[in-house]
């Protein structure tokens, strides 16, 4: 009798040495993760400090509730939910993340194992549940998947490795650059670009960069399968592995062909703008030069007219003072031909005495005579210069007008074209300025 319990304890010593490792690591257990167990019909017989702290629920509301009082109503109606139980009640051990509800009705993740646990018969008796609240990974883990969905709905993306050779790319890049995707996998990067850029020291030193670990962003044109241009504005990014060393490239990339396209065709508009505009201050130039030189042609006639229209009236009025002249000696013929037929007069009375008289008086009268018709021709030619001369001066004073207006208009002219000059000018450095925005 003495000798068997003495065995017991011994085998109890042992059972107490194996057992006390694992009660520590449910000591462990029970202070860092949620614990919580179930009959196999699902039903809660005991629950942790920490799993009611994750759940927001005292063990005293979850004891004795369904285990779907910690599910949404549409998986416990799912037929999915009831295959969970039948498996775990058929002794099928389930690990992974899971849904489950807060006290609260927020959404809760938790990274679980579901342990069924037998009797000696091999029948299940309960279920154990160990789980850690993993909501935060989960959550940020499933924003970053849909920014990067996101991501890879709206942009052409591509991955290399450090030798510069395709390992992915999205459906927007091969739609974009017309490729599938075996035609590209393995492929240099080179594939992508010109031939003579692809040869250029900036080429291997763009490659350099990205296995130095610096990003690079930049408008890049690229040619596609098809070898026509396409422009990207686009980044590759070095990604880094735990050792911060790089090894793949991400590019991202946008299609900004079509806005290259339209900036190269407003550079073109630009830069004809340019020229004729240009040409257009030169003409102006050359128009304002010609203008104002006429304006002193017009000036200088000016003068001449003002000039000639001062003799003329001048001549005018000396040729009034010999119409006077001759006027006055017509006068003095009349007078003197009065005097020779008076004379012829006396003479006759005076008889043979008087005929030397007679002759003389005569011949004065025949002189007056002469005189009065030449006189009277002088005075006609005198009337007609000073028609003439009237008439010309009034000609003269409507050129004049006409003149000075020409030189008002020329001026005016000459003010306008200097304005479009100034204006052409403006024009001119407006363009070039945008010429070299571009």
């Amino acid at each position: 009798m003495f000798g068997k319990t003495k065995q017991l304890i011994t085998e109890n010593a042992v059972l107490k040495n194996e057992l006390t490792p694992l009660l520590e690591i449910f000591t462990a257990m029970q202070s860092s993760l949620a614990i919580i167990e179930f009959t196999p019909e699902g039903i809660i017989t005991t629950v942790n400090d920490n799993f009611s702290r994750v759940t927001g629920y005292s063990s005293s509301e979850l004891i004795g509730q369904h285990h779907q009082l910690l599910c949404d109503k549409s998986e416990v109606e799912s037929s999915r939910y009831k295959d969970f139980w039948k498996h775990l009640k058929n002794g099928e051990y389930f690990s992974g993340e899971v849904l489950r509800k807060h006290k609260n009705g927020h959404d809760i993740w938790l990274e679980a194992n579901y342990f069924p646990i037998k009797n000696g018969e091999g029948r299940v008796v309960k279920i154990f549940k160990i789980a850690n609240d993993v909501t935060e990974r989960v959550e940020h883990s499933r924003s970053n998947d849909s920014l990067l969905s996101a991501i890879d709905r709206s942009m052409a993306i591509i991955e290399f490795d450090m030798g510069g050779r395709v390992t992915n790319a999205n459906q927007n890049f091969l739609s974009l650059m017309g490729y599938k995707l075996d035609e590209v996998k393995g492929q240099h990067h080179r594939i992508f670009c010109d031939s003579d850029y692809v040869k250029s020291p900036e080429y291997a030193k763009f490659w350099e960069q990205l296995n130095e670990g610096r990003f690079i962003a930049d408008n890049f044109k690229r040619i596609n399968k098809y070898q026509s241009a396409v422009w990207l504005e686009a980044t590759y990014n070095p990604i880094f592995d735990s050792n911060g060393k790089p090894y793949r490239v991400i590019k991202f990339a946008t299609d900004i062909t079509e806005k290259v396209r339209r900036s190269e065709e407003e550079k073109a508009a630009a830069n004809t703008a340019y020229t004729i505009s240009l040409e257009t201050e030169k003409l102006s130039s050359t128009g304002e030069d010609i203008i104002f030189k006429t304006i002193d042609k017009l000036e200088e006639l000016k003068q001449q007219f003002s000039h000639s229209s001062t003799e003329l009236e001048q001549l005018g009025v000396e040729t009034a003072q010999i119409s006077f002249i001759v006027k006055t000696i017509s006068d003095i013929t009349e007078q003197t031909n009065l005097l020779a037929l008076n004379a012829a007069i006396e003479a006759a009375r005076a008889g043979d005495s008087g005929r030397g008289f007679a002759v003389v008086a005569d011949e004065v009268r025949s002189l007056a005579t002469r005189t009065s018709q030449s006189t009277a021709e002088i005075a006609s030619m005198i009337n007609k210069i000073q028609s003439k001369s009237d008439s010309v001066i009034k000609s003269m004073s409507g050129s004049m007008s006409g003149v000075e207006s020409g030189v008002e208009f020329a001026n005016t002219a000459g003010n306008t074209i200097s304005q479009i000059r100034s204006g052409a000018k403006k024009v001119v450095e407006v363009v070039e300025n945008l010429s070299n925005l571009h």
